[in-house]
């Protein structure tokens, strides 16, 4: 799978699997535009020993065209420059990865607003800021693919993570709307939900699995979602060797009459209501909307359609 002459622009791309997704599409034929916060202080110059730097010569050394930015996702000032400059050198940009995210567990209680927005404006803002200044030349060109990096913890929760587990679940709202109104532009955008061994991780990680996530399989599934051969609209976790798909789904309903409307019969049948099976897929909260209205008319003797 090639991706010759096409332009890729990575956040977080310094490191972890920013730098692992760069070399990976760089490897392939891209040009790369690396984004990177770099080092904590905003008036620091970039040294030799820095991320960004590092991996942008990792990238030369491959043959690739690279641009680099030191630059936080906050700053969108700084996001619109990058993006008139990568059209400058380039005219187009056909894939975006917004991987840039911090990851500071926290008790709930000791959770602070400043903590709160921070990681807000990171993984939700930083990708909304970008996504918004590229999708008018995706839709230009009639293509694009967009990718959101999600995490375990927002799909499933856990202990001292409601704060990164909250921003990551948004951006899963947001694929899921993008994909609907990129459909008609050729613009794919889904979620990776991944896991391997980083900075981020490797504290995470017993020694005995560590050389078990690497980021090969996670690579692959970057690959395919941000390929011409790409779905849109769809969650996949990868990790240690493991692809899965996610998605929501809404199991087999019950049905209550105006009469039975109070929460003792819902309290009654909820071992069943939680058991239900099958599972229903809905494209969209529409659609949703729609079988709801369904449903109920049937039994009122209202025909929709």
């Amino acid at each position: 799978m090639r991706f010759d002459e096409q332009v890729a622009v990575i956040t977080g791309a310094g490191a972890g699997l920013g730098r692992a997704y760069a070399i990976a599409l760089a490897e392939r034929g891209a040009h790369v535009a690396l984004i990177d916060a770099g080092i904590a202080d905003p008036n620091a110059v970039l040294t030799q020993d820095s991320g960004l730097i590092k991996t942008a010569q990792t990238l030369t050394e491959l043959g690739a065209q690279t641009l680099s930015f030191k630059l936080d996702v906050r700053d969108s000032v700084g996001l619109n420059d990058a993006v008139k400059t990568i059209l400058a050198r380039w005219g187009h940009i056909d894939i975006v990865i917004n991987n840039a995210s911090i990851h500071r567990p926290c008790a709930f209680e000791d959770l602070s607003y400043a903590q709160w927005q921070q990681q807000l404006d990171i993984d939700v803002n930083g990708s909304f800021m970008l996504t918004k200044l590229v999708w008018p030349e995706m839709k230009r060109q009639g293509y694009g693919r967009i990718l959101m990096s999600c995490g375990a913890s927002a799909l499933y929760g856990d202990r001292h993570e409601s704060c990164f587990s909250t921003s990551k679940m948004a951006l899963i709202g947001l694929v899921n709307s993008l994909a609907i109104e990129g459909m008609d532009s050729n613009i794919c955008v889904n979620s990776i939900t991944p896991h391997a061994l980083t900075q981020m991780t490797e504290h995470h990680l017993s020694p005995l699995v560590k050389p078990l996530f690497s980021t090969s399989s996670v690579n692959a599934v970057m690959l395919f979602l941000t390929s011409t051969l790409a779905p849109t609209g769809q969650h996949l976790l990868v990790a240690a060797g493991s692809v899965s798909h996610g998605k929501f789904t809404e199991s087999q309903h019950m049905r209550i009459t105006d009469a039975e409307c109070n929460p003792n019969v819902i309290h009654a049948h909820w071992h069943e209501l939680k058991q239900a099976r099958p599972y229903q897929v809905h494209p969209s909260g529409e659609a949703q909307v729609t079988a709801w209205a369904k449903r109920s008319a049937g039994e009122h003797h209202i025909v929709i359609e």
